[in-house]
C-alpha cells in the first residue's frame, strides 16, 4: 500500500481516534472496537506503515 494512499490515511486517524476513545473510556466496547481497527490494519497494511 502506497505511503500517501488516502484510505491508510483514513485507518490511521480512525486508530488514533479509537485509541484516544479507549484512553478516556477504558470499556469492554471500546476495546472491542479497537482491537477489531487493529486487527484490520493488519491484515491490509504492511506494519513499517501502519505507525508512520
Amino acid at each position: 500500500m502506497n505511503e500517501n494512499n488516502p484510505v491508510l490515511h483514513a485507518m490511521r486517524q480512525e486508530l488514533h481516534e479509537l485509541r484516544g476513545r479507549y484512553h478516556r473510556q477504558p470499556s469492554d466496547f471500546n476495546r472491542y472496537q479497537l482491537v477489531r481497527h487493529e486487527q484490520r490494519l493488519a491484515q491490509w497494511v504492511p506494519s513499517e506503515l501502519i505507525s508512520a
